[in-house]
């Protein structure tokens, strides 16, 4: 069965929920939260350590930063993916709009600003996860943020307050912890899942 992945990224860690459709239904098939950079990493380099280092100090703390992320964040993918396999193939993964159009190319640039400094950190793990789908073969799919249910809704010809109680039902089967994000995040995905398969709510 085809399933979709969605995430709402952080700096540092990810909510990801899968979703596949049953008999017609989306039915959440997976729910955790994912690091991703290793431990004793700085997370969030650029808004933070880099600020009181001398620049050729910062490039080389940035680099460690970015390869650990790269690395961490494909293996943990790697291994939702494989979990999930063979009874599921991920086939689409959706995130929300990146924070930046692009990825600071050094510590001074990402210091230009006040909002690419607030930004960049949160570029990089976005720009990590994407890498890390297309590696995987996983279709990216984008979607502004808050704008999960309306959309989801849409694609599914349905209410958004039919799915929010979809959602709500969801999660006491699923069980906790089951905040707003892991339900904006399965809307996300049942959203993308919707132009995949013919779904409706239960």
């Amino acid at each position: 069965m085809n399933a979709v992945l969605g995430v709402a990224d952080h700096n540092g860690w990810a909510v990801c929920v899968t979703v596949a459709a049953s008999r017609g239904v989306p039915v959440v098939v997976d729910r955790r939260r994912v690091e991703l950079v290793e431990p004793g990493i700085p997370s969030q380099p650029y808004h933070h350590e880099t600020l009181r280092m001398p620049p050729a100090e910062g490039e080389r703390l940035v680099a460690r930063v970015r390869t650990s992320v790269l690395q961490t964040t494909f293996e943990r993918l790697k291994e939702l993916r494989d979990e999930l396999q063979p009874l599921y193939t991920m086939v689409g993964m959706t995130l929300r709009v990146p924070p930046l159009a692009f990825v600071p190319v050094t510590v001074a640039q990402a210091h230009q600003s006040y909002n690419v400094t607030c930004r960049a950190d949160g570029m990089m793990y976005h720009d990590a996860l994407s890498i890390a789908a297309r590696r995987l073969k996983i279709d990216v799919e984008q979607h502004e943020r808050g704008e999960e249910l309306a959309r989801a809704a849409g694609r599914l010809d349905a209410s958004v307050e039919d799915l929010e109680q979809f959602l709500q039902r969801s999660g006491e089967t699923v069980g906790r912890p089951w905040q707003k994000e892991h339900r904006l995040a399965a809307a996300a995905a049942i959203g993308v899942l919707a132009t995949r398969a013919r779904i409706q709510l239960a």
